[in-house]
């Protein structure tokens, strides 16, 4: 299997309803997305971290500059500020990418099983040959407890916080992209629950033997790298981005921390009264 590459090459990004350009000049080495199965994307908010995210999704273009993905089996696709073509698009949204976000994209008119399987009807697959898919991807993100029958029946509004995030992955990860993009995807949920979901995450990135990619934005700092077992992030700050480990980040947040502080007036004390 040949090598994985991503790379962009001064890639900036100036939305009209903004004065300072939220991305600048950015360059990303092609062996970074091969040496990294699971990047996050971490930094203050704001910064255009989810922005980058979109960029690489080819969800949004860059205003300049260009960015090329690369993959395993020699097939490629480039774009510019113009796009992808629509047919590269197509290809890339129906085979190499998967979504998941922050807010779900689940139907509330839907049964589970019936979320999952959609994409797959989109793409002309019988409601049969689908659901029967769906049911095997949705046995990949349940726990142990969770009854198949009582889920796939349910209606997402059922459903827990978490466990709706997990049908979401099942979701995105239905028509077996290489690369799956989150943003947020555990923003909403207490600590257990985000274990659940990140160990969704990391089994999907491991059984994809060297064929997954994860890229994902997050601000749960060193949480979400622990989780994963993890060391490297890139730190999107001023327009620009660095690749930092779990140290930098804690110094970092120790810092902004400090800075915090320094600006808050003291305490009285009670015996001043």
């Amino acid at each position: 299997m040949k090598k994985w590459a991503c790379q962009l090459e001064g890639v900036a990004v100036q939305w009209p309803s903004r004065k300072e350009p939220t991305l600048m000049d950015i360059h990303l080495p092609p062996s970074l997305i091969e040496e990294n199965a699971m990047l996050p994307l971490m930094g203050p908010s704001g910064q255009g971290k989810s922005t980058l995210l979109y960029l690489l999704a080819a969800l949004k273009w860059p205003s300049q500059g260009k960015i090329t993905w690369t993959f395993p089996d020699n097939k490629s696709c480039s774009w510019d500020k113009k796009g992808p073509t629509s047919n590269e698009a197509v290809w890339l949204r129906r085979e190499r990418f998967g979504f998941a976000f922050q807010d779900n994209t689940l139907s509330a008119h839907l049964t589970v099983l019936e979320n999952i399987a959609y994409p797959l009807v989109l793409q002309g697959k019988r409601w049969a040959e689908a659901l029967a898919q769906a049911k095997k991807q949705l046995q990949e993100v349940l726990l142990p407890d969770e009854n198949m029958d009582d889920v796939t029946a349910s209606f997402p509004k059922k459903l827990s916080g978490g466990q709706q995030q997990r049908v979401a992955l099942a979701q995105a990860m239905i028509h077996k992209p290489w690369v799956l993009f989150a943003d947020e995807p555990t923003g909403q949920l207490d600590y257990h629950t985000r274990l659940q979901v990140m160990a969704v995450l990391k089994k999907w990135v491991k059984k994809g033997s060297g064929k997954h990619r994860l890229i994902w934005v997050t601000h749960h700092h060193t949480d979400d790298l622990n989780m994963m077992n993890i060391d490297k992030l890139l730190f999107v700050n001023n327009s620009t981005y660095e690749l930092w480990d779990c140290s930098q980040l804690e110094d970092w947040k120790n810092k902004a921390k400090k800075r915090y502080l320094d600006t808050q007036p003291e305490k009285t004390h009670p015996e001043s009264f």
